[in-house]
């Protein structure tokens, strides 16, 4: 099995490619099933993006919601329809999408020799919260479609797809480690800062290394575990993506208005230190002229 990702703005058009009802290009009666509905109200295509653009309306900074994966299995491949709906849903799981804090839609297209699903995401959570990365997928999808084929019991990867770094296990599992243990705890309500991150993964036998500019600022990252040193890029974390996970934890909590207000008031300013006392100087005797 392998994935296939590209960003967009454009629900509407999406989810109609994905039901099989793009102008000219329709699919016959029964070619692209609906098998996954989560956090959306089932409906046309039309509906269904009305739904999910309201919801990616809520951020402000993503401006490509729109994330539309190709789950394929190699030509000749039996999997059930089971089969794909458990790996659609998993797939959104291990990317850090789980269906119950995103929306998400799955089409499967029965209209090519190998079997194909096609999901939608909006990379906007329900909850509220970060927003779906989209860097570094390069190195996180084919771990995860690995992942997804030796629990489900699929055919793997045929080894002329595989890139060179996928062909060292040791190093694979190392970085799947460090990944999913960085997911984990940065998924934490009460993560702290870089020291408190450091102890954690100390815990798990990971060792994290910080860069910082002249201005203090994290600018990269790196971690060893099990003598296999690994690029903060590798597993999915560059030094700008774990500063700001790290920083939106230390956000200052408002104080609701009425405490401020009936809290008393604490003088800030510091008290100036009283002037130096002159010593008095002995009058000298002497004839007034």
């Amino acid at each position: 099995m392998i994935a296939k990702t590209t960003t967009g703005n454009d629900f509407e058009g999406a989810l109609t490619y994905g039901a099989g009802q793009r102008q000219g290009r329709g699919k016959e009666p029964g070619e692209a099933p609906l098998l996954v509905v989560s956090n959306v109200i089932p409906g046309s295509p039309k509906e269904m993006a009305q739904d999910m653009q309201a919801v990616a309306a809520r951020s402000k900074r993503v401006r490509k919601p729109v994330w539309h994966t190709v789950l394929s299995w190699k030509a000749g491949e039996a999997v059930s329809q089971a089969q794909k709906v458990a790996a659609a849903k998993r797939y959104c799981e291990l990317m850090g999408a789980p269906i119950d804090r995103h929306q998400v839609v799955v089409y499967e297209h029965r209209d090519k020799q190998h079997a194909h699903v096609h999901i939608y995401l909006n990379r906007v959570p329900i909850d509220g919260g970060p927003a779906l990365r989209t860097d570094n997928n390069f190195y996180r999808q084919p771990a995860v479609t690995r992942q997804i084929s030796q629990e489900l019991g699929m055919d793997p990867l045929p080894e002329r797809r595989r890139s060179l770094k996928t062909l060292d296990p040791t190093k694979e599992a190392a970085r799947q480690r460090v990944s999913q243990a960085l997911a984990q705890l940065l998924r934490q309500s009460d993560r702290e800062g870089e020291q408190w991150l450091a102890l954690q993964l100390q815990k798990l036998a990971i060792e994290i290394r910080y860069t910082h500019d002249k201005g203090g600022v994290l600018r990269g990252v790196s971690f060893e575990t099990e003598g296999v040193a690994l690029r903060g890029q590798e597993v999915g974390y560059k030094g700008a993506q774990l500063r700001e996970a790290l920083a939106a934890s230390v956000m200052p909590v408002m104080e609701p208005e009425a405490e401020r207000k009936a809290r008393p008031k604490v003088s800030t300013t510091l008290p100036q230190p009283a002037p130096p006392v002159r010593p008095k100087q002995a009058r000298r005797k002497g004839r007034r002229q």
